[in-house]
C-alpha cells in the first residue's frame, strides 16, 4: 500500500498503512482532518474520508494512473507568515505537486468539490461560500475540469472518495456532530479575523 499524506504542520509523509482509520458503510477508510490531504492508488483499495462543515474538500483523479487525492482546507488563503494545508492555495498546490511527482499529468486530472456549508447562519462572512469560490477559481486557472460538485447548503457532510473517482456524500443528521461542526466553525470565524484580509431526503448523494 502506498499513501502520501500532507499533515497539518506542512510535512509530507509516506505511509504503508492508514494512520487514521474511519469506518464508512462498513469499509475501512483513510480519514483526514482539516489541514491535511491524502493521495492513494485505486489498486490499494483505500478510500479517503473526511467531515466537512464550512470547510471544503477538493478531490482530484488521474484517470490514466488511477491515482486519487483529497484535501480538506479551512480558508482560501492566509496573509500570515508561513504556509499550511489549512489554507486552500497551499493545500491545492502541494497536493497537485505530489501527484505530479508520481507521474500524473494535468490533462488527465479531473476534480470534484464538496463542502462549504453555512453552518453558522449569524455570520455575515460566509466562509463556506468563499471556500467554494476559491476551489472553482483555482481549478479553472489550472485548466482542471470540474466534473461534479456537492456544495453550500446548511448541513455538514461526511464525504468518501472511492476507487474510480466514485464519491459519496452524506449530510450530517447527528446533533452532537452538528454541534462539533458549529464549534469548529466558530473557531474558524475567529481565525478569519486574525489571518484574513480580505432537512433533506436520506442525506446520501453520489456525485
Amino acid at each position: 500500500m502506498r499513501i502520501i499524506k500532507g499533515t497539518v504542520d506542512s510535512k509530507i509523509v509516506k505511509l504503508s498503512r492508514p494512520d487514521a482509520i474511519k469506518y464508512i458503510q462498513n469499509r475501512q477508510t483513510l480519514g483526514i482532518i482539516g489541514g491535511e490531504f491524502a493521495i492513494t492508488y485505486d489498486e490499494d483499495d483505500m478510500p479517503i474520508t473526511t467531515l466537512l462543515g464550512s470547510c471544503v474538500a477538493v478531490m482530484l483523479y488521474d484517470s490514466h494512473s488511477r491515482l486519487k487525492g483529497m484535501n480538506h482546507f479551512l480558508l482560501p488563503t492566509s496573509c500570515a507568515q508561513g504556509e499550511s494545508c489549512r489554507f486552500g492555495l497551499y493545500a491545492m498546490e502541494t497536493m497537485l505537486n505530489e501527484m505530479y511527482k508520481l507521474g500524473c499529468r494535468k490533462e488527465n486530472i479531473t476534480a470534484k468539490i464538496c463542502g462549504g456549508a453555512n453552518i453558522l447562519h449569524d455570520l455575515s462572512d460566509n466562509i463556506g461560500e468563499r471556500n467554494v469560490i476559491f476551489a472553482r477559481s483555482f481549478c479553472r486557472s489550472e485548466g482542471i475540469r470540474i466534473t461534479a460538485e456537492n456544495v453550500l447548503g446548511t448541513n455538514g457532510r461526511v464525504v468518501m472518495l472511492d476507487n474510480g473517482f466514485k464519491t459519496i456524500s452524506k449530510t450530517v443528521a447527528n446533533r452532537s456532530m452538528e454541534e462539533r461542526l458549529a464549534q469548529s466553525d466558530r473557531a474558524l470565524a475567529k481565525m478569519v479575523d486574525k489571518t484574513e484580509t480580505a432537512p433533506v431526503d436520506n442525506g446520501i448523494t453520489l456525485f
